[in-house]
C-alpha cells in the first residue's frame, strides 16, 4: 500500500522532529511493522493529490491551524476529504486531522471553552472495532490541542473519549479513523511542544502537563497497531 501523508505542520526549528514532521508519522507507522510505502504532501505549499486514488489511503497530520480558519488550503482539504470518502479511500486523522475529518463529513469542530489539553492523558475505550484486537479498556497518549470535535458526523461510531474530550476517537464504516491524540509524539517532541506553547497556557495547566511526562509513558505502540491494522484490514 502507498500511504499519502497530508502534512499540515509548518517546517521550523522549534520541534525536534528528527528530520521532518512527516518522518515522525512514518516512524510511528513503521513501529508496527507497516508494509507501506509513503508519499508526502505539503498542504501549506498547496500540494494535494490530484485524484483520490493517487495513493491507497491517506493520513492527515496535526496542525497549529483550526478547521475554522480561512486559509484556502483548509477549504481545499475539506473538499479532498469528501471526494476521497466518496471514492471509498481510507482516511486517518491525527489531532487537527481528526477534527477536519469530522468537520468535513458532517460533524463540527471548534475551539473548546475547556482550554488546552496538554501532556499525557488517558482515554476510555467505549467500543472495539475489528482492527482493535487485544485492546485495553483505556490507553494513555500525548495531547496538544485547544480545539475539539464538538459533534461527530451522523454516521460516525464513537470509540473512545474522556470527560475533558468526549469525542476523542471515532471511526466511520471502516473507511475513516480519527484520533485527537498524538500517538506519533515521542517524549522529546511532546517536551518541545510544551516549550513552544508555554506562554499561551495557564500555568496550572502547563505544570500538570509537564508533570505528566514524568509519570508514565504513552501507549503509542497500541495506537500504531490500531492504525496499521485499520489501514490493512477490510471495512467493518
Amino acid at each position: 500500500m502507498k500511504i499519502g501523508i497530508l502534512n499540515a505542520i509548518p517546517h521550523g526549528d522549534d520541534i525536534r522532529w528528527n528530520h521532518t514532521p512527516v518522518d515522525a508519522y512514518v516512524r510511528f507507522l513503521q513501529s508496527a511493522h507497516a508494509p507501506f510505502t509513503y508519499r508526502a504532501y505539503d498542504l501549506l505549499k498547496n500540494e494535494f493529490p490530484t485524484i483520490p486514488d493517487e495513493c491507497d489511503a491517506y493520513l492527515i497530520s496535526g496542525s497549529p491551524s483550526g478547521v475554522y480558519d480561512a486559509d484556502a488550503w483548509i477549504a481545499q482539504l475539506g473538499d479532498f476529504i469528501r471526494a476521497a470518502y466518496q471514492a471509498e479511500q481510507k482516511l486517518v486523522g491525527i489531532c487537527f486531522g481528526h477534527q477536519i475529518l469530522a468537520h468535513a463529513l458532517g460533524g463540527f469542530a471548534a475551539k473548546s471553552e475547556k482550554g488546552w489539553g496538554l501532556g499525557r492523558h488517558t482515554v476510555d475505550l467505549y467500543a472495539h472495532a475489528p482492527w482493535m484486537d487485544h485492546s485495553p479498556a483505556s490507553a494513555s497518549f500525548y495531547y496538544a490541542h485547544h480545539d475539539q470535535v464538538m459533534e461527530l458526523p451522523p454516521q460516525a461510531r464513537l470509540l473512545g473519549g474522556n470527560d475533558f474530550c468526549p469525542n476523542a476517537f471515532f471511526t466511520i464504516d471502516g473507511r475513516v479513523l480519527g484520533m485527537q491524540a498524538h500517538p506519533e509524539f515521542s517524549t522529546t517532541i511532546m517536551q518541545d511542544v510544551l516549550t513552544v506553547v508555554e506562554a499561551d497556557v495557564e500555568p496550572t495547566c502547563f505544570a500538570r502537563a509537564q508533570d505528566s511526562l514524568d509519570h508514565g509513558a504513552p501507549d503509542n505502540d497500541v495506537a500504531a497497531r490500531w492504525v496499521v491494522d485499520f489501514l490493512c484490514g477490510s471495512r467493518d
